[in-house]
């Protein structure tokens, strides 16, 4: 009997790439004496889960949709506040390099994917955020994504959906990643299903081999929807992070 190997997958490849950095830092600080360090400790129990949690899983290929219609409604029944943050590497730059529509931007992602479920997406900030190592994730191939956890713990509001955007020319092959609230975009891919599915990850959803469903990591130029049940995790979500939001502003923060 011929013994047959499945090839390995692209997410497969990037785990193992993050793995074997992860027990080269080990080796490293164990070999410094550090093993006893509460900080270090956490600090790599933190990186090991990210890597497996926070996968960024479109790829440099998407499209817009196909065969929809917008619809907008006038009170959607969820509603989630946004920011929206621009990446760069100083202190000199300017966010309008970007050249995006904040609202047209909004106007899209509700109109095609979140009003006609009733939810609604609403600007709340827009900012710039100074940071070389989430600027150019060029030299982060294959740590991309415990690179953007890492990078953006600081920034991120716990109450508000946040969606990071950089060129497309600082990050090899990736179209964007999403997870806990946080959502990595490339300029070039905001207008694709990339978006809304990035979104859904932020919002605790996960890969389906639904046809047509915006979670599906095949036949991108398909995706249209999210299932009812995808649609009531959103919602839930979206009512946790909100109480979030009251919870805050009633203890005066």
């Amino acid at each position: 009997m011929t013994k047959t190997t499945k090839p390995i997958t692209d997410a497969v490849a990037t785990s193992i790439n993050e793995i074997q950095i992860l027990i080269t830092y080990l080796s490293f600080f164990n070999r410094n004496r550090y093993k006893g360090s509460l900080r270090l400790q956490c600090t790599l129990v933190l990186l090991l889960f990210s890597m497996f949690i926070f996968s960024s899983c479109e790829k440099d290929t998407d499209h817009s949709p196909n065969y929809m219609e917008k619809i907008f409604v006038e009170n959607p029944e969820r509603i989630i506040k946004v920011n929206i943050i621009y990446v760069e590497a100083e202190e000199s730059s300017n966010r309008s390099s970007y050249s995006l529509d904040e609202k047209e931007y909004l106007d899209y992602l509700n109109g095609y994917y979140f009003h006609r479920m009733g939810i609604g997406l609403e600007l709340d900030n827009s900012k710039t955020l100074v940071n070389e190592e989430l600027y150019d994730l060029r030299d982060n191939v294959g740590s991309e994504p415990s690179t953007f956890f890492m990078q953006s713990q600081e920034s991120f509001d716990k109450d508000r959906l946040n969606i990071y955007i950089i060129k497309r020319s600082n990050i090899r092959a990736i179209a964007g990643m999403g997870r806990n609230q946080r959502v990595l975009l490339t300029d070039e891919h905001l207008y694709t299903s990339t978006s809304p599915h990035e979104i859904g990850h932020a919002l605790g959803l996960f890969h389906t081999h639904e046809s047509g469903n915006i979670m599906s990591t095949t036949e991108r130029d398909l995706r249209q929807s999210f299932n009812k049940e995808q649609e009531e995790k959103i919602k839930k979500r979206i009512d946790q992070i909100n109480l979030t939001n009251t919870t805050t502003r009633l203890a005066g923060y």
